[in-house]
């Protein structure tokens, strides 16, 4: 039983160690956001900058060198994940946020050469809320590069597409919807993507596969072009 328990903790490190992952993020009604060990399983750090709840939380997925949470009281924190300190703060909503993320990329590899785009993409935070917009920031200079209002209720979720051209969203108006960034237009709808509230999103990272859940207790999967 010793031996399994061994084997056990020598698996669950070189798994975190594979992932190069030290810490989980967890964001809470508590107002608070907190740092986890792997390992340990022990809170390493707490984070009390929010006033009200906070709802969600996103990881720069390349190299995990930043990190952002948001909520009830629509500021938009960024942290440097290195260090624990706030690096600055996006301000523009005017109702709760209910959904932030980077650009859908998975971990770098390091040998990987990185053009002048991906670098721009990677500054990038997509966000949405209940005041029925979405909006992209550009990080390094605090700045909403982009508004996009035209979902007709809560916005619930929000991804950058891995291409960085384009923010995908949906909503209580239980649509999908695609927005061109370089031509700041909404490119294409999906109207009743779901038969009720459409409440999250995810893409893969290589292929053009977008997956969307609802209130309406289903899950599907999107082919784009």
């Amino acid at each position: 039983h010793q031996q399994q328990q061994q084997q056990q903790q020598q698996q669950d490190e070189l798994n975190a160690e594979t992932a190069r992952c030290q810490h989980l993020i967890s964001a809470s009604r508590d107002k608070t956001v907190k740092l986890w060990h792997v390992e340990t399983g022990f809170c390493d750090h707490t984070i009390s900058d929010h006033h009200d709840w906070v709802r969600c939380i996103a990881v720069r997925p390349h190299d995990g060198g930043l990190f952002a949470s948001a909520g009830n009281d629509t500021v938009i924190c960024i942290y440097d994940s290195s260090s624990k300190q706030k690096v600055a703060e996006l301000r523009g909503h005017e109702h709760v946020i209910e959904s932030i993320a980077f650009v859908t990329e998975q971990a770098s590899n390091s040998t990987k050469k990185e053009t002048k785009h991906l670098e721009t993409v990677r500054d990038y935070l997509a966000s949405g809320g209940r005041d029925r917009t979405v909006r992209l920031w550009k990080i390094s200079t605090v700045e909403c590069l982009a508004v996009f209002k035209q979902h007709e209720n809560w916005v619930r979720s929000v991804l950058i597409h891995p291409s960085g051209n384009y923010v995908v969203s949906a909503g209580d108006d239980r649509s999908i919807r695609v927005y061109d960034i370089k031509a700041n237009r909404c490119l294409r709808t999906l109207e009743g993507a779901h038969g009720h509230f459409v409440t999250s999103l995810a893409m893969h990272h290589t292929l053009p596969i977008l997956v969307s859940g609802g209130v309406d207790q289903t899950v599907k999967c999107w082919m784009l072009d």
